[in-house]
């Protein structure tokens, strides 16, 4: 049973906004709304859920034991230097996918 009145505007997340599945109780980030489900996933990374959207509603504020809210970012680490890293590694790991495939054929 919705607590949600008739005539009430619906929640409207922003993309990236933590919000709150108040049917699982899990926390998520909006990402998009596809065939009228929000789409969520976790803060931490992992795989994405559906909640209807009157069933999502805006995250309380995070406590520090929160077990959703997955690991503090490195500060010693930026999250561009991160990136940058981890393409680098994909892109070596394209070039060997591909010479390897040139021997076989």
């Amino acid at each position: 049973m919705s607590t949600r009145k008739r005539n009430a505007a619906a929640y409207r997340p922003r993309v990236g906004e933590l919000v709150l599945d108040t049917r699982t109780g899990r926390t998520g980030i909006y990402m998009d709304t596809l065939g009228g489900e929000h789409y969520l996933r976790p803060p931490g990374g992992g795989c994405e859920w559906t909640a209807p959207p009157d069933r999502v509603g805006p995250a309380p504020d995070p406590s520090p034991d929160d077990p959703g809210r997955g690991p503090e970012p490195d500060p010693d680490r930026p999250a561009l230097e991160n990136r940058a890293r981890l393409r680098a590694r994909l892109a070596a790991r394209n070039q060997d996918s591909r010479l390897n495939e040139s021997r076989v054929a």
